[in-house]
């Protein structure tokens, strides 16, 4: 249920080489108008308690920690009252964007910075959303399957607030529940203001991966300014909170030089859009970066699809070139079974040859 809408039951399995220790229960959220986890922990807190010590004697881990913001008192007192008689620790965290990020709150939690190119399980260390416990609990111990979750639909609708929606259920549906749309803009954004996207159209349905729709308006979302030429001002390098360089990043993007963005740990980006935000050029920082991405991808599913290809084509020749070797050796055996076969026969009608000579000799000597 979380923003990466990774499968729980894999994160779940049990790794012998590398145990869990710590279990992180993300309650940050940090982007403004979602407010649904936020809900959750206030009025189902001691499901989330519940769920997280499942996933705690799952993984057999030793401790077990809940992240949430500080600007959230009321759910932060509902899981402190539903945690009172468990080991789980609630701490505060700052409300500062992106703490919620999972590597960033891990960070902010334990001190611990997860490397590059590693996963916080590497380290011992797993990682859940709020929601994805609950709906852990509801399954294990009422049966429920994960049918359903909350989303916040706000922004420029009638009547702003959470539903618990089905999966399924057309965005329409939703929208009219809110009252309906209060402008003619019908244009709508699937997550934050900062990491979501737009959506094609009203009637897509609800999904796991669907916290918040904001349905977007000029007075909340003004048109975007001008791009103007970066001026290296290293301001998205300040605002950065996995310490890039950002303006590296972007250059190596836009001209496509795909290797270099990668070398400049293009993918340990995590699209939080602050670089975007500070830029006073008003360029798109992180379109570009989904770009080379995206990019990056691509070149290496073909490479891996042309290698793939490739070895196939080599066991086929291999494969060729043994069955000639194995027919060439067939075909020198038959040859060589002839000619002893052959080599045989003349000896023995050599051998019979003089068995008849000796055998007419003697019956001439008989005769005399």
């Amino acid at each position: 249920m979380g923003g990466a809408v990774f499968p729980t039951h894999m994160k779940l399995k049990i790794n012998q080489s590398q145990p869990i220790n710590n279990l992180v229960i993300n309650a940050a959220e940090c982007e403004p108008f979602i407010t649904c986890d936020d809900m959750l922990m206030r009025e189902r807190a001691d499901e989330i308690i519940q769920g997280a010590l499942i996933a705690q004697t799952i993984l057999d881990a030793k401790e077990c920690v809940v992240g949430i913001e500080n600007n959230k008192i009321e759910a932060y007192e509902a899981l402190k009252k539903a945690a009172q008689k468990t080991t789980i620790e609630i701490k505060v965290v700052p409300t500062v964007y992106p703490s919620g990020d999972a590597k960033r709150l891990i960070y902010l939690l334990m001190g611990i910075e997860v490397p590059k190119e590693k996963r916080s399980v590497d380290l011992g260390i797993q990682v859940f959303n709020v929601a994805t416990v609950a709906a852990i609990y509801r399954y294990l111990e009422l049966g429920e399957p994960s049918i359903s979750r909350v989303v916040t639909i706000t922004g420029a609708v009638k009547a702003p607030q959470n539903y618990e929606v089905l999966f399924g259920t057309p965005l329409s549906e939703l929208i009219a529940a809110a009252g309906g749309s209060s402008n003619k803009t019908k244009k709508f954004i699937m997550g934050g203001p900062m990491m979501g996207f737009d959506l094609p159209s009203i009637h897509v349905p609800v999904t796991k991966a669907m916290n918040c729709v904001i349905e977007s308006s000029p007075e909340l979302f003004p048109a975007p300014k001008p791009v103007m030429p970066c001026i290296r001002c290293a301001r998205c390098a300040d605002a950065c909170p996995v310490n890039l360089q950002p303006q590296e990043l972007y250059w190596f993007s836009k001209s496509s030089q795909l290797e270099k963005a990668r070398d400049y740990n293009l993918f340990d980006c995590i699209e939080c859009g602050c670089c975007t935000y500070v830029c006073p050029s008003n360029i798109p920082l992180v379109q570009f970066y989904r770009y080379a991405k995206s990019e990056i991808i691509a070149q290496d599913k073909s490479k891996e699809a042309a290698n793939t290809a490739r070895e196939r084509n080599d066991f086929r020749l291999a494969r060729i070139e043994r069955e000639k070797k194995e027919r060439a050796e067939r075909n020198a055996q038959k040859a060589l079974g002839a000619n002893e076969k052959q080599a045989d026969d003349e000896k023995k009608s050599t051998i019979a040859a003089a068995m008849e000579r000796v055998k007419q000799t003697q019956q001439e000597n008989i005769k005399n």
